[in-house]
């Protein structure tokens, strides 16, 4: 046992300066910080003593999560999951992820990156399935791939292709579906614009 963590003795590794525990294979199933470990499992920890990267013997559910069996896990230092692959189809806040996704979170908990199981709206954009998404830590939506042509603040933004917007919900750049003409100049379909903040269009 060390700091009453069932490790198997031979692979115990500590931090060299103040010897305290690092990572070791857990010899049984064991809760630790409030997370279920299946024996096996590989925990770390930073050298603060909390959870940090650990590799899950068996599927286990954290923080409601359904994490996938022998893949890495991550944690902030107040015990919030960063990052998992699903073990099986879940639904977080709201956005259907399908199994075998790696899931990442902000620091303040709320979902960063995923991929989607199916055509969905969200922030009122329609968001293409089996492609990666993006939010803000307000769980705003930051990019994504757009299942349909749409135009947002006046640009029509091309079907399939990556959007990325705003942290207040306004356009920042897409790939234009058809040839339009902003301060006079012609911009034409298929190129991809950005834009800044305040709405003016940035030279790429």
């Amino acid at each position: 046992m060390y700091n009453d963590i069932p490790c198997i003795e031979k692979t115990v590794i500590r931090f060299p300066d103040s010897l305290k525990l690092k990572s070791c294979m857990l010899s049984r199933d064991t809760v630790i910080q409030g997370i279920p470990f299946k024996s096996g499992s590989i925990v770390g920890f930073n050298e603060h003593g909390r959870l940090w990267r650990c590799n899950i013997s068996h599927e286990t559910i954290i923080n409601n999560i359904p994490c996938k069996a022998k893949s890495e896990v991550e944690f902030a230092d107040d015990g919030r999951l960063l990052m998992c692959t699903l073990s099986r189809d879940a639904e977080i806040e709201g956005i259907p992820v399908p199994a075998d996704t790696m899931v990442l979170f902000h620091d303040n908990g709320c979902l960063f990156k995923c991929n989607i199981a199916r055509n969905v709206t969200i922030d009122g954009f329609p968001v293409k399935s089996d492609t990666d998404i993006c939010f803000f830590d307000n769980r705003r939506l930051s990019s994504f791939n757009i299942s349909k042509e749409t135009v947002i603040n006046g640009i029509p933004c091309m079907a399939g292709t990556r959007v990325w917007i705003d942290k207040n919900g306004r356009l920042s750049g897409c790939t234009i579906s058809k040839d339009i003409d902003i301060n006079g100049v012609t911009y034409t379909k298929g190129i991809m614009l950005a834009f800044r903040e305040d709405g003016g269009l940035i030279n790429v």
